[in-house]
Parts: C-alpha cells; structure tokens; sequence
C-alpha cells in the first residue's frame, strides 16, 4: 500500500495554463492516413478517447486508430497469447493500473520514456510505472442516497449497518477495488485481504445487490433500490448530471484510487504511432475533456481544473488519504480473490 505524495486539493487543481483544442485536419488529398489497432473499452470512454484525442490531436498528426473494442481481460489474454510473434495484434493497449503492472512484469511491454512520450514529464508522481502510461484517475468513495440517508456515511463499515439491508448495491466489475477498500477499513492496509473477505462476507448477508456494469449502478439510486455503494468520485459527478440523486463521502480510513491508462506491447507494429496517440492522450486539453465529460480527474500536473468540474471534483479539506494499489502485490493475487469473490459473494 502506497500513499501518494502531492496529492492534495491544491495539487488536483493546480497546474499550468491547458494548451487550446487542436482543430481536426481536414483531409483534402486522396492519401488516406496511417493506420493503428487500439485496444480499448466501449461505450462512453471510447467516444470520448474519439472525441478528446484522436479526432483534434491524433488526425492531424496523419493518424487514424482502427479501435478492437472489447473488456479488459480477453485484451490481456490476447496480448500474453501473441507475445512470441513478431508482430502483435495491437499497437496501444487500454488497462487498469494493476493488469498493466502484470504484464509488465511478464516483460511483454515497450519502456514508455520522456523521449517517446514527451508529456510523460507532466504526469503526476505516484501512478506510472516504466511501461505504463497512466490515462485518468479516481478516488473509489462511498456513493449514497441524500434523499434517504441522512447522515453521510463515514467508513466502509457502513456498508454492514442493518439500517441498509437490502438497499446496498455496487457494479461486480470493481469487486478487487472494493475488496482493497474493505482490507484498508478492517486492517488497515489495502493488501489485507484476509480481513477483507471477514467485512465483505458481512456486506452480503446484509443483502448486497450486484450490477452487471459500472452504468447499470446508478439508476437504483434514482428508483430506491439501493441506498448506499461503493465508486468512483468520477461517477458520481457523470450520475449527478445525468439528474440521478447521489452523493459522495469520502471514508475516514482512506481512499483507493483506480487508474487506468495505456501501454504498448513489445511487438506492437506501429510503435511510433503508438507512442503519438499516448503523448496525446496526455495532452492537457485531452485530459481536460475526460475531466468535463467522464468525471475522471487529469493525470498531468498541467491540466488545471477550473469552474464547475472543478466543484464537482474538489477533494475535502482536509485532504483524504489516497492509497495507490501496491501493483506487485495486487496483480499476484488477483486471481485469488476473483475465484473467491465468485464463489463466496456472486453465489454465495
């Protein structure tokens, strides 16, 4: 479990002037442009990648992403499966912060460095690794119902009270984050899981309610299915102007942060446009568009937030405690509490 440095109110708002949106090239001429695969998510996220970054940034560098839209996992398997060919399926490779440490490891993936990726030198201390380019961030806070709960809610152990039996409910995808969570209320540390599964068994007898999709979790707050959760403050900010009544708290003990962002694999065979798209997504107007339509907070240090998105993404003061995964210990164990959340939480 790792604290991370500089992070504070002041240092989410903070930073230079964002550089102004590029206008799309228009293409006059008959040469079509180079193409490259990206390995990325649908719905909202991949319009957005769309609409911040390939479309005002990466098009008029002669660039155009042929996207392999699809869940993370099938994404990883495809990448470990072709690792010994000499050229891959993909160029740019969309992951959660710990599958891309995985993968790392395995030394299947391209050293991203300043010299490749020039806007790398921007990012924020604490959320890239030596081949992961880090692309938005989130603190995971406890989602509830102001119409109904009166009185925020302080901890994770909230989630237990008998006053929310059967009206506790979060997507299943961010089950390894909220096992995180539950580990650093119950123990103190992220990385204890042991206590982790304790509190979590408690969550599900008090009739926790699981969704398929991080979209399918918003509706029940507005129809009084559910009354209190687990997700990301970028969440929160997407449901709330989508007129659903929610809010955040933060928990006393501290916050996991999701990140996600992008890397290359070694045997990407468009490195060179791969690393332009990633340079762009860091671009500081790129990362501003994120911030305004998706929730999720900039990863560069010179992508200030101003007006209303900054009010909707302020962080408390004082400060919560922000815990980045421990990527090492995370991505070993991770198959281990899938298999038990399965069968302990899913069908138990």
């Amino acid at each position: 479990m790792r604290d991370v440095p500089g992070f504070s109110r002041r240092s989410v708002l903070a930073g230079g002037l964002a550089a102004p949106l590029a206008v799309p090239a228009l293409i006059t001429g008959a040469r079509a442009n180079e193409t490259f695969v990206l390995g990325t998510w649908g719905g909202d996220y991949q319009r957005l990648q769309l609409e911040n970054i390939e479309l005002p940034l990466v098009r008029p560098l002669g660039l155009e992403a042929v996207a392999d839209t699809g869940d993370e996992p099938p994404r990883v398997a495809k990448i470990m499966a072709t690792r010994r060919l000499p050229r891959g399926p993909l160029d740019v490779a969309c992951l959660q912060a710990v599958q891309a440490y995985a993968l790392g490891e395995a030394g299947v993936l391209e050293e991203l460095t300043p010299e490749k990726v020039p806007n790398l030198a921007h990012v924020k201390e604490g959320l890239a690794t030596a081949t992961f380019a880090p692309h938005i961030w989130s603190p995971q806070i406890i989602s509830y119902s102001p119409e109904r709960v009166t009185s925020p809610p302080t901890g994770f152990g909230d989630l237990a009270d008998p006053r929310y039996n059967g009206k506790v409910g979060f997507p299943d995808g961010n089950f390894f984050y909220v096992m995180m969570a539950a580990g650093l209320f119950a123990g103190g540390s992220a990385n204890d899981f042991d206590k982790a599964k304790e509190v979590m068994t408690k969550v599900n007898a008090n009739g926790l309610r699981l969704y398929p999709s991080t979209d399918a979790g918003g509706p029940p707050f507005k129809t009084g299915e559910i009354d209190i959760g687990m997700m990301w403050l970028a969440r929160i900010s997407m449901w709330q102007n989508a007129g659903i009544p929610v809010a955040a708290a933060f928990p006393k003990e501290g916050c996991i942060l999701y990140v996600s962002g992008m890397v290359v694999p070694k045997n990407a065979p468009n490195k060179e446009a791969a690393f332009k798209y990633i340079n762009a997504m860091l671009d500081p107007a790129a990362q501003l568009g994120f911030a305004k339509n998706m929730g999720y907070l900039p990863t560069v240090t010179n992508a200030p937030l101003t007006g209303k998105v900054a009010e909707q993404l302020a962080l408390p003061t004082p400060p919560p405690k922000l815990v980045v995964p421990d990527f090492a210990f995370t991505s070993k164990i991770q198959p281990e509490i899938a298999d038990w959340w399965k069968k302990s939480i899913q069908h138990g």
